[in-house]
């Protein structure tokens, strides 16, 4: 153990942070959620119903940004402040923002019930040490390009002000990679718990700054042992004033907490989403509508990758088999009457896909024969 880490060094036992009856760095884990920055009364309420809907307990919203750009949204400030609190009471969430200097501070620490501090200011020790003395949790976020041990000392600055509810949150690093925003360190997750008795968080969003990986950062992180989740959600990412491309929608969010319990589950820990499964709701419906159509496209995807393969072993001019296409269409409809699907439909789109297949397969033998055709006559040489 680093011989600095005096408070946030592992103890006989691991501590666990209790807000008004949620408890972080318990059994059960933790889901936060809500848009990057507060933008309007409106936003804060539909996304504190999904917060609700999908069995989280904290609804998260910066109204203090610092921003990269000094030209990029800064936050609403006091008014986004409101905005959120107002939210988070009307659906007894819980709620968290992050503050940036004194002043911030000084605004929302009566107000909300977790302070946040942002990876850029993981080592601003004066903001450390005042954070040290109020009487509040507060989530504090990897630097971006901090070591554990940085990270671990940054959070000894705050217990050593005297605040003891300290949460880590790992939030990705900043590498080589440029496929994602970040580089999430869920091996920081295990490290941090073998040094400090802290509860930690992950927050797959920063991470990974593109919507479609959160679902399986967000699993991996429980099963590597996050406490908690801290998740971007909008009910309109395509204009959200920051950080739209990885804000999920209400309807994702929902989605991904639906499977956070069988993760958790198998790590000994707890997840209830807050709408059940089976509930036939209208959002609910529509969710597992996409969730086929999306299997659709990915099957057929394969099938025509595979059609693809099967034109490279044919001759041009024995590329379409009429036969075969009326032995799998019948085939087909025979199947679809016994799961009594309406025949015509599958008699309507497999001729196209057939068709598509077709054309593909003529394209790709045409260029190949064109190909070959320049290697053996260069350009000219006839």
């Amino acid at each position: 153990m680093m011989k600095d880490l005096r408070l946030a060094g592992l103890n006989a036992e691991r501590s666990t942070i209790e807000v008004n009856g949620v408890i972080i760095g318990g059994k059960e884990i933790i889901l936060m959620g809500g848009p990057c920055a507060v933008e309007s009364s409106l936003q804060m309420s539909q996304s504190a119903e999904t917060v609700k809907k999908a069995g989280g307990k904290i609804l998260r919203g910066g109204v203090f940004k610092p921003r990269t750009s000094p030209y990029s949204f800064q936050g609403l400030g006091l008014e986004g402040l409101n905005y959120l609190v107002q939210a988070a009471q009307e659906q007894d969430l819980l709620c968290v923002t992050e503050v940036i200097d004194a002043q911030s501070l000084g605004l929302v620490v009566d107000k909300v019930d977790i302070i946040q501090i942002g990876a850029r200011n993981m080592q601003n020790f004066g903001l450390l040490k005042l954070v040290g003395k109020i009487k509040k949790p507060v989530i504090l976020k990897r630097g971006l390009s901090a070591t554990i041990e940085e990270w671990l000392l940054a959070a000894e600055y705050i217990l050593a002000a005297g605040n003891p509810q300290v949460i880590l949150c790992e939030r990705g690093i900043r590498t080589f990679e440029p496929s994602t925003r970040n580089t999430l360190d869920l091996s920081a997750v295990g490290v941090a718990k073998a040094l400090s008795h802290l509860p930690v968080i992950v927050d797959p969003s920063h991470a990974a700054g593109r919507r479609d990986l959160i679902s399986s950062l967000s699993k991996a992180a429980i099963a590597a042992g996050a406490d908690g989740l801290l998740i971007e959600m909008h009910p309109n990412p395509a204009e959200a004033t920051s950080d739209g491309p990885q804000s999920l929608y209400p309807e994702q969010f929902v989605q991904l907490a639906r499977g956070l319990g069988t993760v958790a589950g198998s790590v000994d820990r707890v997840f209830v989403c807050g709408e059940r499964e089976d509930e036939d709701t209208l959002e609910s419906l529509r969710t597992q509508i996409d969730t086929i159509d999306q299997s659709i496209i990915k099957h057929l995807v394969a099938r025509m990758q595979i059609v693809g393969k099967v034109g490279d072993q044919k001759r041009l001019d024995r590329v379409k088999d009429t036969s075969r296409e009326k032995e799998i269409i019948q085939r087909l409809v025979t199947l679809a009457e016994e799961l009594q699907l309406p025949s015509e439909l599958v008699k309507k789109i497999y001729p196209l896909i057939f068709e598509f297949g077709v054309q593909s397969q003529i394209k790709s033998k045409v260029a190949l024969d064109k190909e070959l055709e320049l290697s053996f006559y260069p350009l000219g040489s006839k």
